[in-house]
């Protein structure tokens, strides 16, 4: 289990507490009323008070800009991120069986952050620590066009102990992270040459997983600490979408023994750490009440992505419950009819569920997107086209429907239509290797061979644990074909 974390496809932070009463529950069954709350960065929803939420949303939007530091004061790409906030811990227990205080997992529209509040969301507490990581991992990938994974979890862990001093509102980066630390002060740590080869490893034991983890962090916050402008030139060059083994020869020429210099570091105790004043941001948000149905639609996400005790079989069960309450309180509702696909495979079932859905509610993007997810390519050639257009237009920041919409125009080998938005999905998301893949295959097709094994190349280095074998097999199979016919000399193509 690396540090104090767990993957099982999402990421917890265990705990061991007793299940209290509290319940979220949704108005009609005697809970608190939920809100979604948007602001710039954040789509949050939750069942604090209207006023609460939007302080905590702000707080998030600090959160998001102090990370940003890391790449400078004037970096703020575009993008948003799902997030369920529970009133607290109590009340997240009933997901987590009392084990976890926070997770990440991955819905159809991205990542998702579910947390527990006590009060003020940002205390600085070990479940802001894991959000804090993810969020890390999210940022980073709008700067680094490809990265290793010993360096895309060594930042993460870096940039996890980033908070904001009450004090005087300044932000604080760098600080020493206390679990990494330890272990490889206790068992010792990997070389540098050892860490490029995890990328190539499939399954590890908890054990070496762990050792990975702790000894990218210590590599990390060395080199950034004692190299740093060769370590800024290794970034430059990873945001130019070079390959990361020769920009890092490169940007570390003529150091003779860093393993040496690492030993001496970490036992000198010395680091340093940055506190930078934190830019403005923008405290504008949007609130509206949540119905019944939407509540249910939550409470059944969460309870078939949380971590915990229960099988998945148990968690399908009560996921199901909830399904069935929010489709009584709202036969249309959509995130209930999304929530119904990942619980049955019938799939006229939801191919009805779907028509009904974009009559009742044809401005929601999400309603076309499932639409089109249940049509076949033969079915209905004109009605697919025109649901996947429908869910690209009305939901334009959306990485997956523009990524579909990509997608469905390589399938029709239209890569002329395709490219559009594919390039916007990448824009948007430049660390995801759907988008990536989907852009590199529409290149092939246009015979624009530098560009397709550019970004394939960018799409297999995105390939960490979080993907299936089988996903990261198929990608570094295409590129291999990409390779084949363009050879493996190509210019770089732009970011």
């Amino acid at each position: 289990m690396p540090m104090s974390k767990v993957w099982v496809g999402l990421l917890g932070l265990l705990v061991f507490s007793g299940c209290a009463g509290s319940r979220a529950l949704c108005p009609r069954e005697g809970g608190r009323a939920w809100s979604e709350v948007k602001s710039e960065h954040f789509r949050m929803h939750t069942d604090l008070s209207p006023e609460v939420a939007a302080k905590s949303a702000i707080e998030l939007e600090k959160l998001r800009r102090a990370l940003l530091l890391a790449w400078g004061t004037d970096f703020n790409p575009p993008g948003s991120l799902d997030v369920i906030l529970l009133r607290n811990t109590s009340e997240l227990a009933e997901f987590t069986q009392g084990r976890y205080i926070g997770f990440v997992s991955t819905t159809e529209r991205g990542p998702l952050l579910v947390m527990s509040g006590e009060g003020y969301l940002l205390d600085n507490g070990p479940e802001l620590q894991l959000q804090t990581h993810e969020l890390a991992h999210y940022l980073s990938q709008h700067v680094l066009l490809r990265q290793p994974l010993w360096l895309a979890e060594g930042l993460a862990q870096y940039l996890e102990t980033t908070h904001i001093k009450p004090s005087t509102g300044e932000a604080v980066l760098g600080r020493v992270n206390a679990n990494s630390r330890n272990h490889v002060t206790r068992n010792g740590w990997l070389g540098i040459d050892e860490l490029w080869e995890w990328d190539q490893k499939e399954l590890l034991s908890d054990a070496e997983s762990q050792q990975h983890y702790a000894s990218a962090w210590l590599w990390v916050h060395y080199l950034m600490n004692m190299h740093p402008e060769r370590f800024d030139a290794f970034q430059t060059r990873l945001a130019r979408a070079e390959d990361p083994q020769r920009a890092f020869a490169q940007s570390f020429q003529g150091v003779s023994d860093l393993g040496g210099d690492l030993r001496t570091y970490l036992m000198s105790g010395r680091s340093a750490y940055l506190t930078l004043p934190l830019p403005a941001v923008s405290t504008q948000v949007a609130v509206r009440e949540l119905g019944s149905a939407e509540v249910h639609a939550n409470r059944g996400l969460m309870f078939l992505r949380a971590p915990g005790e229960l099988t998945q079989a148990q968690r399908q069960e009560k996921a199901r419950a909830e399904l069935a309450q929010a489709l009584t309180e709202d036969p249309t509702n959509v995130s209930a009819a999304v929530l119904a696909t990942q619980l049955s495979s019938n799939r006229q079932e939801h191919l009805a569920r779907a028509r009904e859905l974009v009559k009742a509610h044809p401005e929601d993007g999400r309603g076309w997107d499932l639409l089109a997810e249940m049509l076949s390519d033969q079915d209905e050639p004109q009605v697919l086209e025109q649901a996947r257009e429908s869910a690209a237009r009305l939901l334009p920041h959306d990485v997956r429907m523009l990524t579909s919409l990509a997608q469905h125009y390589m399938m029709t080998l239209q890569p002329q239509k395709g490219l559009p938005s594919a390039k916007r999905a990448v824009e948007l998301s430049p660390g995801n290797p759907f988008g990536l893949a989907v852009q590199a295959a529409l290149f092939f097709q246009m015979d624009r061979c530098a560009e397709a094994v550019g970004f394939q190349r960018r799409a297999v280095d995105m390939l960490h644990e979080a993907y299936a074998p089988e996903f990261r097999k198929d990608l570094r199979e295409r590129l291999q074909r990409y390779e084949a016919k363009c050879g493996t000399t190509v210019s770089k193509p732009g970011p």
